[in-house]
């Protein structure tokens, strides 16, 4: 890499952290006929609409609204997200609306409640037959809106070109603070949450320069779906595997194409043929030195390699805090890449002295071949059960991209 393009790296990476370092809580949709339970009356400032506003209860239009027979306005709630941000609870909300004609109009709204009632604070317009497919807000502000638009080339019936749009809130406006292109939105992700015992959520993560959640620089991944929990980390990313191959060319850097490559021929060999160091990804400081169970665990319509294994930077021991499940796949098509990785409970009974070895290269290696010693006479479902609780929900996963 350039000494210019280093610098630029540096720069975009502090701008992200700076942009993620409290990632805020999971923001979440509701479908039409449930948002009584955050706007049981609701009054929202609409120039189009009769009287230019619009009353809401209970999700619908208020009961004898609009006043006659000619009037043709109709309006309903379409997506809700809540959060909360400077001790206030706020709330986006996309209101879609039609005057009779044959457009289908958006508007995207910010609210405040105040002594339980929700009032607007900013307001955009959208447009007309904007498909909306994903709304978030987070707790500084920011409100993160995945669409479907029209193109140039588009007919009026169907737009194609997938975005995620980022707004602030600027006094009583809504201001694009950044748009992405997206290829793919988390309803297209299918998968089992219960199986993981914990709250999560899939969010549509935007490009970014830097991860904010420990794994290390990042830079260049595409806007793609992350699985995130409550504690705020990405367990399990979905990514359009040329698209992060491309960004990284772009650096001039081979890594991700050079991990894509071998995981493909991974993907085609027997297990017991597999060894480390794997590729991690998304990439991170270190090596992965050390991998037991690895086994090939397929999704709906794809698979990929999954075991327990560290990374590290040092020549040390391995501990037993260090172990993770880690994932990496492909779909059908190659097209989409799926990585997870979370921390596993192990060996609880081991005793404490297989975890102490002498710091070089021949006592790493005794430790290693002893620890996979104890997980092939014991068993990783005695000694690790996460690892078949999180083999079972990779393989409820299942990318199924609608139609354009």
């Amino acid at each position: 890499m350039t000494r210019h393009g280093s610098i630029r790296v540096i720069i975009l990476s502090v701008l992200f952290l700076a942009f993620f370092i409290s990632y805020p809580r999971i923001g979440f949709s509701i479908e039409k006929g449930d948002s009584h339970v955050f706007f049981e009356n609701l009054e929202l400032p609409l120039k189009d609409a009769p009287g230019g506003k619009v009353i809401i209860e209970n999700g619908q239009l208020e009961k004898g609204y609009p006043v006659d027979s000619s009037n043709k306005f109709h309006a309903a709630i379409e997506k809700v997200a809540t959060s909360s941000w400077k001790g206030t609870k706020v709330a986006a909300l996309v209101l879609a609306y039609e005057t009779g004609g044959s457009g289908n109009f958006k508007t995207l709204f910010f609210l405040s409640n105040r002594e339980g009632k929700w009032l607007p604070k900013a307001w955009l317009q959208l447009g007309d037959r904007i498909k909306v497919r994903y709304l978030s807000l987070y707790r500084h502000g920011l409100v993160f809106l995945g669409m479907v638009k029209h193109k140039e080339s588009d007919p009026m019936c169907c737009p194609t070109q997938r975005l995620l749009k980022v707004y602030e809130i600027s006094g009583h406006n809504l201001k694009t603070y950044g748009t992405y292109k997206a290829d793919i939105f988390p309803d297209e992700i299918k998968c089992n949450l219960a199986l993981l015992n914990e709250k999560a959520k899939l969010e549509l993560i935007p490009q970014i320069s830097f991860s904010p959640h420990g794994q290390g620089l990042a830079w260049g991944m595409p806007t793609h779906v992350g699985l995130v929990t409550q504690e705020n980390k990405i367990i399990m990313r979905i990514i359009n595997a040329q698209e992060y191959i491309d960004l990284w060319f772009k650096e001039h850097d081979p890594t991700i194409n050079i991990a894509i490559s071998r995981l493909k021929r991974a993907i085609k060999k027997e297990p017991y043929l597999l060894s480390t160091p794997f590729d991690i990804l998304p990439p991170r400081p270190g090596i992965n030195d050390f991998a037991v169970s690895i086994s090939k665990i397929s999704f709906k319509n794809g698979t990929g390699i999954g075991f327990i294994g560290r990374v590290v930077k040092d020549l040390v021991c391995i501990d037993k805090s260090q172990l993770k499940f880690f994932y990496m796949g492909l779909d059908n098509s190659q097209k989409y890449l799926i990585t997870f990785s979370k921390k596993v409970s192990v060996g609880k009974d081991l005793p404490p002295t297989i975890w102490i070895c002498k710091t070089s290269i021949e006592g790493l290696k005794k430790q290693t071949n002893r620890l996979k010693k104890v997980f092939q006479d014991m068993g990783i479902d005695k000694l690790c059960p996460d690892y078949s609780r999180f083999a079972r929900f990779i393989s409820t996963v299942e990318i199924n991209i609608q139609k354009r």
